[in-house]
C-alpha cells in the first residue's frame, strides 16, 4: 500500500464526488484500486481517470469519502484487474448512472487513439448524469423524463444499429448489464462487447473468494472487464 494526497474534489451532488489525487496512477481504463480511508473499511473503486475515482455514498466508507477534504491522505493498493481492450475504430459506450465511472476514463483514452466514440448515457433522473458534458457525442435518457429520452439506456440501445460498431463497452448496474447482454446475444454481437462488472471485494487479488461469479470467475482477477462471450455461463 502507498499513500496519495487528495488534490482536488468535484462535488457533483450531495451524494456523489470525484476525488483527484496528487499523482498519476499507472493504469488503463477499466482497472480499479483498493482504497483505504484511515479508520474505515478498505473498498474497491473503479478509476474514472488516471488521477481519480468517482464515489457515490451508499455506505459508511463511501459516505466518509464523499465528505473528504483536499490535503487528506488515502491509502491505495493497485491498480488491479483486467482493463478494457481498446479500439481505434468505431466504439459505442453504454453508460448507466454512477456505475459508468470507468467509461469516463475509457472515452478519453479511445479519443486519444483516434477512435470514433459514441455514448448513450442513462440514469433515473438528470442528477444521475454526472459529467454528461465530458462526452463529445452522447445521447441521454432518464427514467423520469427530466432530461433527454424518457426511458432507460437499454431502450436507447435497442434502437441502435449495433452491428455498425467495432466495439461496444457497457458499464452500469447489474440489471442493466444483464439486459444489455441479452440484446447483444439476440443479435449475435457478444464478440464485440465488453462489460465492466462491480462486485464486493475484500482482497482485490483473487484470494478471498468474495467476488466469485457462478461460473467460478473472480471479478478482481479475471475481470472486472469481461468479454460478452466470457459471461455466457455467468449471465445465462
Amino acid at each position: 500500500m502507498f499513500s496519495l494526497k487528495v488534490d482536488k474534489i468535484i462535488k457533483h451532488s450531495e451524494t456523489v464526488s470525484t476525488i483527484f489525487f496528487n499523482s498519476k496512477l499507472r493504469s488503463y481504463p477499466g482497472q480499479f484500486v483498493m482504497l483505504n480511508l484511515f479508520d474505515y473499511e478498505e473498498i474497491p473503486l473503479s478509476l474514472s481517470s488516471p488521477y481519480s475515482v468517482t464515489v457515490k455514498a451508499v455506505g459508511t466508507t463511501t459516505e466518509a469519502l464523499v465528505r473528504i477534504r483536499t490535503g487528506e491522505l488515502v491509502g491505495i493498493r493497485g491498480p488491479f484487474g483486467k482493463p478494457f481492450t481498446p479500439t481505434n475504430g468505431k466504439a459505442l459506450l453504454v453508460a448507466g448512472g454512477i456505475g459508468s465511472a470507468p467509461l469516463y476514463y475509457l472515452h478519453d483514452y479511445l479519443k486519444n487513439l483516434g477512435a470514433e466514440v459514441h455514448v448513450i448515457f442513462g440514469g433515473k433522473t438528470s442528477a444521475d448524469l454526472i459529467w454528461k458534458d465530458r462526452f463529445e457525442s452522447v445521447e441521454l435518457s432518464t427514467e423520469d423524463g427530466s432530461e433527454g429520452y424518457e426511458g432507460t439506456v437499454i431502450d436507447l440501445m435497442r434502437g441502435k444499429d449495433l452491428e455498425g460498431f467495432d466495439k461496444i463497452y457497457i458499464c452500469g448496474p447489474e440489471g442493466m448489464l444483464i439486459a444489455a447482454y441479452r440484446i447483444l446475444k439476440e443479435r449475435n454481437l457478444l464478440s464485440k462487447a465488453e462489460f465492466s462488472l462491480e462486485s464486493y471485494m475484500k482482497c482485490g487479488i483473487g484470494v478471498c473468494g468474495t467476488c466469485v461469479l457462478k461460473d467460478g470467475s473472480r471479478v478482481c482477477v479475471e475481470g472486472p472487464v469481461f468479454s460478452g462471450e466470457e459471461l455466457e455461463d455467468a449471465f445465462d
